[in-house]
């Protein structure tokens, strides 16, 4: 059955709408379908030619070291190896040393102080439980090795000595007093509480180790023993008690700020305690700072563990910074050439090759599979002749200038998306 083209005309005489059927056989209408399509391919191969002839000019300028901004570049990732991540947003200590709370006053503030040393002498009881109940029983019983012992608790019996012996005593001792004056205790051992840094970094450890060794038989045994036989320990478990340390320092924080913001401001102890309020949110700061630069640093590790020939880079940097992974087809590698004259040209490859990209904040390396699910280093591009190097073109593919050449990446679009944002915004 012919296929039928209906046309819309109108009538002459009614003004009602007509439609003339025409079959699709008449030769004059496939005649002019024939003209009509090849005059829309010839305008989609047209559309093609000027797309790749304005990417190859793209490229060409943006390959030319003449507009190159690798010097903001090298300025920027300076900063960010010499500089720490800015202090976090501190207006609620200012704001509880402005404030006048209308119950400010002796009952207020001593409620808060009986708060602090109450939770302080629970805290070290939790400690010395920790390590008179598991610790030093597993040692003495040889359970676990010495360095398991390390990976578990860390330097708890540090930060239990330090409680115990000095920081308890001097709370308990400024609360006795008449004006109950507490900020200066803080102030005093400020630089101990930065003990706290080292057990931060290692909780993640602390806690896939325990995992690990709990599953023996004669370990997992003796947590249990230890665990019904004392009890002081309460219904917590191991897990539970080693997290408390690192709850500790927030519970100050917040203890602290409360009690500023009920401090008369003509007490002994209000700019004292402001300052040791302070000083504390930048330990925490500090604290939370070593533990992002520790965890990135171990990601390196591993990362440069796991792809064949990446020391030769090497990744682990003080400035360098993880920040994606992901699957890409390589479409398009554009490189930079020199023709006889030493006029800049560019080539543009066509791949179409998956690769595993690993992107940080001022490189990206591409990697090739190989058996056991390895993967072995393939190429890398530096990423230091633009402050923006990545944008999605029109055919929904990333495209990424480095100083190495030009990438024309595919893959999912969520992921091209994410990718072009998070390459732009590397550096901030």
């Amino acid at each position: 059955m012919p296929h039928i083209c209906r046309i819309h005309q109108h009538s002459v005489t009614g003004g009602t709408p007509v439609y003339t059927e025409l079959s699709s056989a008449d030769p004059a209408l496939q005649e002019s379908h024939k003209l009509s399509m090849d005059g829309s391919l010839g305008l989609i191969q047209d559309s093609v030619k000027v797309s790749r002839v304005l990417w190859q000019l793209c490229d060409e300028w943006d390959l030319d070291p003449r507009h190159s901004e690798s010097d903001s570049v090298e300025s920027i990732l300076a900063q960010l190896g010499n500089a720490s991540a800015p202090i976090g947003d501190s207006s609620s200590i200012d704001r509880a040393y402005h404030r006048k709370s209308p119950s400010a006053g002796s009952s207020q503030r001593m409620k808060i102080l009986s708060e602090l040393l109450v939770t302080e002498v629970t805290y070290v009881d939790t400690l010395k439980n920790v390590v008179g109940v598991y610790l030093n029983p597993m040692r003495e019983a040889k359970v676990l090795s010495e360095s398991e012992l390390r990976e578990i608790f860390s330097n708890i019996e540090i930060i239990l000595a330090f409680h115990n012996d000095h920081f308890l005593p001097a709370i308990t001792y400024a609360i006795s007093k008449p004006d109950m004056a507490i900020g200066g205790v803080f102030l005093h051992h400020s630089a101990h509480l930065k003990l706290y840094s080292m057990y931060t970094n290692n909780h993640e450890t602390s806690v896939k180790t325990l995992s690990s060794v709990s599953s023996r038989r004669s370990v997992g045994g003796f947590i249990q023993n230890a665990r019904h036989d004392v009890t002081q320990i309460g219904q917590v478990g191991l897990d539970g008690h080693l997290l408390t340390p690192i709850q500790r320092l927030p519970r100050y924080r917040m203890l602290l700020t409360d009690l500023l913001s009920n401090t008369p401001t003509d007490h002994p102890d209000h700019e004292t305690l402001y300052e040791a309020t302070k000083e504390l949110n930048r330990t925490i700061h500090d604290v939370n700072e070593k533990k992002r630069i520790y965890e990135n640093r171990l990601r390196l590790q591993r990362i440069q563990e796991k792809v064949a020939g990446s020391s030769a880079i090497p990744l682990v940097v003080p400035h360098r910074t993880f920040k994606l992974m992901a699957n890409f087809r390589l479409q398009i590698f554009s490189e930079p050439t020199r023709n006889s004259k030493g006029n800049l040209r560019v080539r543009r490859i066509g791949l179409g090759t998956v690769y595993r990209f690993f992107l940080f904040n001022d490189l990206i390396m591409q990697c090739t599979f190989i058996m056991n699910k390895d993967l072995r280093l393939n190429r890398v591009y530096k990423l230091d002749t633009r402050v923006a190097p990545a944008e999605v073109t029109c055919d929904n593919e990333l495209r990424i200038v480095s100083s190495e050449g030009i990438l024309y990446l595919r893959g999912d679009q969520a992921e091209i998306r994410r990718w072009a944002r998070v390459i732009n915004s590397r550096l901030e």
